[in-house]
C-alpha cells in the first residue's frame, strides 16, 4: 500500500477555544494537511464516524464531554477505534498523562503550543499510521496467500491420498497375483518332478538317464525360482511371519556343503570358522534361503574344479561376519551399481540365468533381520559377498 501524500492526510482538531483551533489549523495547513474542526465532544464523535480522519488532536478540558470520555467512545467504536488520538492539554501532572494513555491516546502535546513540536508529532503519528496500515495490508495479503496455498495443498494432498490408495490397491492386487501364480506354478512343477523321478527308475540307458537328470535340474530351478519369488513377495508385503531362534552358523554351513557336494562343476565347498561355535539370532528359513541364493550364485559363475569358501567370524565384537568367497570372474563396475536391484542380472558382463531376483531377495532378507550385505572383488580372482548379522553369542 503506497504512503499517502501530504494533501491526502485529514486531521480532526477538537477544541472549544477558537484561538487554539486557529493556531493548530494554520500550522497544519501550511504543511499541506487537510483540516476538520469540532468544538465539542459530541460533534467530534459524529465527524470521526462519518469522515474517518487520519488523526485526531483532542483537547482534554472541554465542557459537557471532556477529552477522556470522547477518547473512550472513539476506542469503543469499531469504526473509529484505530484512529490515533493525540491529547492537547495544559495538564502536565503525571497522573493526567497516564490517564490519557490508559483511555487510548498515543501521545500528548502541552499547551501553549510550540509549532515545530506540534508539526513533528503530527507527522510522526501520521507516518506511523501509514506504516501500520501497510503492515496490516501486507498481513492480510499474506493471510490470503496462505489460505489460498493451504487450499491448494489440501487439494494436492487429497489427490495424493487417492493416488496412494490406487497404488496400494494395485500393489495388493500384484502381491495377490504373484502369490496365486506361484501356487499355480508350484503344483504342476512338483507333479512334473515326481513323474521325472518315476521315469528315472525305468530309464533304459545312460542317454535316457541324462535326459531325465536334465529335466530334473530344470524343474528344480523353476521350483526354486518360484519359492524365492514367493518369499520376496511376502517380505515386500510384510506378510512373512518370522520365527526367531538361535541359529548355529556351523550347521548352516554343513547343510549347504552337503546339498551341493555333487555339483556339476566339481567345485569344492569348504568352511572356515573362528571360533567353531558361532550363533546368530535369525529365522532359519530366511537364513538358509539367503545363504543358498549366494552359494548358488557363486557356483553359477565359478569355473570348473575351483573352490568356494564359506567363512565366519566375529566383527568388531558386535556382529557375525559371514563371507562367501568364490573364484569366478568377479563383479563388473557396472554390475556393482545395480547388483541388488530387482530384475537386474547378477553379473552384467556374463550370461545370467533367471531374472536377478536372487540377490534382490538376499538383500531384502538381510534388511529384514537388521543385517547388512556387501560385495567386493578379490585382489586376484573371484568375488566375496559379506553378510553382517547382529552377534548373539560366541563360546
Amino acid at each position: 500500500m503506497p504512503v499517502k501524500s501530504k494533501k491526502a492526510y485529514q486531521v480532526l482538531i477538537v477544541d472549544d477555544i477558537p484561538n487554539n483551533l486557529n493556531f493548530v489549523s494554520d500550522a497544519l495547513f501550511q504543511e499541506g494537511i487537510g483540516i476538520t474542526i469540532a468544538t465539542n465532544g459530541p460533534d467530534a464523535l459524529e465527524i470521526a464516524t462519518l469522515k474517518y480522519p487520519d488523526l485526531i488532536l483532542l483537547d482534554i478540558s472541554m465542557p459537557e464531554m471532556d477529552g477522556y470520555e470522547v477518547c473512550r467512545h472513539l476506542k469503543n467504536n469499531e469504526k473509529t477505534s484505530e484512529i490515533p488520538v493525540i491529547f492537547l492539554t495544559a495538564k502536565v501532572e503525571s497522573e493526567d498523562i497516564i490517564k490519557g494513555f490508559q483511555v487510548g491516546a498515543v501521545d500528548y502535546i502541552v499547551k501553549p503550543f510550540n509549532a515545530m513540536e506540534l508539526i513533528s508529532r503530527v507527522k510522526t503519528h501520521l507516518e506511523l499510521k501509514d506504516k501500520r496500515e501497510q503492515l496490516e495490508q501486507l498481513n492480510k495479503s499474506l493471510e490470503e496467500k496462505v489460505t489460498e496455498r493451504t487450499q491448494e495443498l489440501k487439494q494436492k494432498n487429497d489427490e495424493l491420498k487417492i493416488a496412494y490408495q490406487k497404488l496400494e490397491n494395485l500393489d495388493k492386487a500384484k502381491n495377490e497375483f504373484i502369490l496365486h501364480i506361484n501356487h499355480e506354478l508350484r503344483t504342476p512343477l512338483q507333479g512334473i518332478h515326481g513323474y521325472s523321478k518315476l521315469i528315472e527308475e525305468y530309464a533304459q540307458n545312460n542317454e535316457q538317464l541324462e535326459f531325465v537328470h536334465g529335466l530334473n535340474r530344470l524343474t528344480d530351478r523353476l521350483v526354486r525360482l518360484s519359492e524365492i519369488s514367493l518369499l520376496f513377495t511376502e517380505l515386500k508385503a510384510a506378510n512373512y511371519k518370522e520365527e526367531i531362534h538361535p541359529v548355529s552358523v556351523k550347521e548352516v554351513f554343513d547343510k549347504l556343503i552337503l546339498k551341493h557336494i555333487d555339483n556339476e562343476k566339481n567345485i569344492l565347498i569348504k568352511k572356515e570358522m573362528h571360533p567353531e561355535t558361532i550363533e546368530i539370532s535369525a529365522d532359519i528359513k530366511l537364513m538358509m534361503t539367503c545363504m543358498e541364493i549366494l552359494v548358488d550364485n557363486a557356483l553359477k559363475y565359478s569355473s570348473n574344479n575351483s573352490m568356494i569358501l564359506l567363512k565366519a567370524g566375529t566383527y568388531n565384537h558386535t556382529h557375525v561376519l559371514i563371507e562367501i568367497i568364490d573364484h569366478g570372474p568377479g563383479f563388473s563396475d557396472k554390475s556393482k551399481q545395480a547388483v541388488f536391484d530387482l530384475f537386474t542380472a547378477d553379473n552384467t558382463d556374463h550370461k545370467s540365468y533367471g531374472f536377478g531376483i536372487g540377490l534382490a531377495t538376499a538383500k531384502l532378507i538381510m534388511e529384514h533381520v537388521s543385517g547388512k550385505i556387501e560385495i567386493e572383488n578379490n585382489e586376484e580372482l573371484g568375488a566375496t559377498v559379506k553378510l553382517y548379522f547382529p552377534l548373539l553369542a560366541v563360546n
